[in-house]
């Protein structure tokens, strides 16, 4: 069985639209990362192996969701 690819994200934290803001305000998704694996709870294991700095935050609730392509291989859309 060949390996899937899964992206991890969280809907834990802030987000700040500029480096002005002084307080956050932006409600989305924060991406941790991605991992690869034959199913979500080895590609989840692979992306805890490879991200240790995730123990010094406070992060709670992960989701995956499956990706056909890694993130430097989609295509690029500009904002404006």
């Amino acid at each position: 069985m060949s390996k899937r690819l899964f992206l991890f994200i969280t809907p834990d934290g802030v987000t700040y639209s500029s480096p002005e803001r002084n307080e956050p305000d932006v409600d989305n998704y924060q991406v941790l990362g991605y991992g690869e694996g034959k199913n979500e709870e080895e590609a989840f294991d692979y992306f805890i192996s490879q991200a240790a700095w995730l123990n010094d935050t406070k992060f709670e609730e992960v989701i995956s969701v499956e990706i056909k392509h890694k993130i430097y291989e989609g295509k690029h859309f500009n904002l404006k």
